[in-house]
């Protein structure tokens, strides 16, 4: 039955290294609980078998284990910045099958080690922003998933998340404790659904929906902790709202 289920989570991959993936998601779970109150919404809504691609909001350092935990049953394999491959904490992304990103989210080799995922029936997850963000905000999507999408038969899961800004801004050596996160998963879209759109829409149909999840968590923080938590700022508007204040101005 346990291999079945290897089978059915990640297929093809090392019995040991999907439950070393199991350990480490249980440990980050654990303490992003405990020591920022993470709750999660919306893991029903993943696919229990096909590959799949997690496009998430990119708020801060703790974001991979945030993907986990909101993620739990399907392993991805995670774009990560080639500089991160370095010294202890490169030993543990490298052991949980990161791919490294040398030229960008377009990066030829990461393109193609992601996409021998996909066809295996496997998962990644890729940030389209390009990087952390500045304020809390979404920022446009690069065109990197779009490669994914025209290359894959993969279902795209949508993921967003707050309060991980206000957690480890960019600007932070080291996390703040007792700042609440919460994540959500969306629902699953058909890549070839996304496709028929065009490549310009179709990132944008994505940004929108990430960027909704991410204001619905935002909404909960504020139910949860009054209208101070996360503060005001250029994270309260809408992705399409914010592009037309910037265009303004």
């Amino acid at each position: 039955m346990k291999r079945l289920q290897f089978l059915r989570r990640a297929p093809g991959r090392a019995w040991y290294a999907v439950l070393w993936w199991d350990f480490c998601e249980r440990v980050a779970t654990v303490s992003l609980h405990v020591l920022f109150g993470l709750r999660v919404h919306g893991r029903h809504r993943i696919p229990r078998t096909g590959p799949l691609i997690f496009v998430s909001n990119h708020q801060s350092f703790l974001d991979p284990a945030i993907n986990a935990a909101a993620v739990r049953d399907r392993p991805f394999r995670p774009f990560a910045r080639e500089t991160l491959f370095r010294g202890p904490l490169g030993t543990i992304i490298r052991s949980l099958g990161a791919i490294p990103v040398a030229g960008g989210a377009g990066d030829k080799s990461s393109m193609r080690a992601a996409l021998a995922e996909l066809d295996a029936g496997r998962s990644v997850l890729i940030y389209p922003e390009g990087g952390r963000t500045f304020d809390g905000a979404l920022a446009t999507f690069q065109s990197g998933v779009s490669i994914l999408l025209k290359r894959s038969k993969a279902t795209v899961v949508p993921v967003g998340m707050d309060g991980a800004f206000e957690t480890w801004p960019r600007t932070s050596s080291r996390p703040n404790l007792r700042r609440p996160i919460e994540t959500e998963v969306g629902e699953p879209i058909d890549s070839k659904a996304l496709l028929e759109l065009g490549t310009s829409a179709a990132l944008r149909r994505l940004e929108t929906e990430v960027d909704a999840l991410r204001l619905r968590c935002r909404s909960r923080l504020r139910a949860r902790f009054g209208p101070a938590y996360p503060p005001a700022g250029p994270g309260d508007l809408p992705f399409a709202g914010r592009e037309d204040a910037t265009d303004e101005s």
